[in-house]
């Protein structure tokens, strides 16, 4: 034949027929210790996703707990840090929602999962809600409390109903909640640019809605829009997992759940802080 690889091809097949000739003349020699190997592997259970390096839903829960255990730690010692010295509100606050700006970006943007920057982001939003809570806390006593007990309430119904199957990650969800996200954005702009011009209408006494201030509305409205966020972060792990993923993207599936998250309780406080202060 002209093709040069069935050429090769060819040639390999006459040297397996040359060598299985050969092995018919002379009588095959067992080697004992690789027939033992051999027998042990087939009698060994199959190899699961965890031996194969693939991820997991327990890779994503455990993840996610360290991850929302580093942020409650870090919380709690900016907390007594305040408390002992309230003119770190301001600096802790600040520094903690600027670094955890950018480190949030590194992670979104980086070719490479690094889990100790997720680590990090999740300190350093620790410290700026750790500051932001006792903040909050001293304007209007036991609002954190209810605010963290309403976060994990969101988050626990959207897993129930997304498991359930009654609500269901689609294309015209997630395009929805993008274009009400940039509308949030930009809604916040012009309510802060409108304030330093003198017309605070994003305080209590601003612009009523329905019976409740517009800050408190559109605090829903993203409350909301965190849920549909939420099922999308769901989906994804479900994907993931039924992909056979790299178990390293448990890691990213962690870090989403946990912007998400801190949007939410920062949101469900900023609501609860408002009407109680009415």
């Amino acid at each position: 034949m002209s093709n040069p690889v069935f050429n090769r091809m060819e040639g390999q097949w006459a040297n397996q027929s040359t060598a299985a000739t050969a092995q018919a003349t002379h009588p095959p020699v067992y080697d004992q210790k690789a027939f033992e190997e051999a027998r042990r592997s087939y009698e060994a259970p199959s190899a699961d996703a965890v031996d194969m390096g693939r991820m997991t839903y327990d890779d994503v829960i455990v993840k996610t707990a360290l991850n929302l255990g580093v942020l409650i730690a870090a919380a709690a010692a900016t907390w007594f840090v305040v408390a002992s010295n309230f003119s770190l509100a301001m600096p802790l606050m600040m520094g903690g929602l600027l670094l955890g700006f950018v480190l949030a970006m590194v992670n979104i943007f980086s070719k490479t999962i690094r889990p100790g920057l997720i680590l990090a982001y999740s300190a350093l939003e620790g410290v700026a809600l750790g500051a932001l809570s006792l903040v909050t806390e001293m304007w209007a006593p036991g609002v954190v409390l209810q605010a963290v007990v309403a976060t994990f309430a969101v988050f626990g119904v959207t897993l129930a109903l997304f498991a359930s199957g009654k609500v269901r990650n689609s294309p015209k969800m997630q395009k929805f909640a993008l274009i009400s996200i940039i509308g949030l954005i930009l809604s916040r702009v012009l309510i802060w640019v409108l304030g330093m011009m003198g017309a605070p209408i994003g305080g209590i006494d601003g612009p009523m809605i329905m019976g409740f201030p517009l800050s408190v509305v559109l605090s829903m409205f993203a409350v909301l829009i965190g849920a549909i966020c939420l099922i999308s972060d769901f989906d994804q792990v479900k994907v993931g997992v039924a992909q056979g993923a790299p178990a390293k993207y448990s890691w990213m599936c962690a870090f989403g759940m946990m912007v998400t998250l801190v949007w939410l309780y920062v949101e469900i406080l900023n609501i609860l802080s408002r009407l109680q202060s009415r």
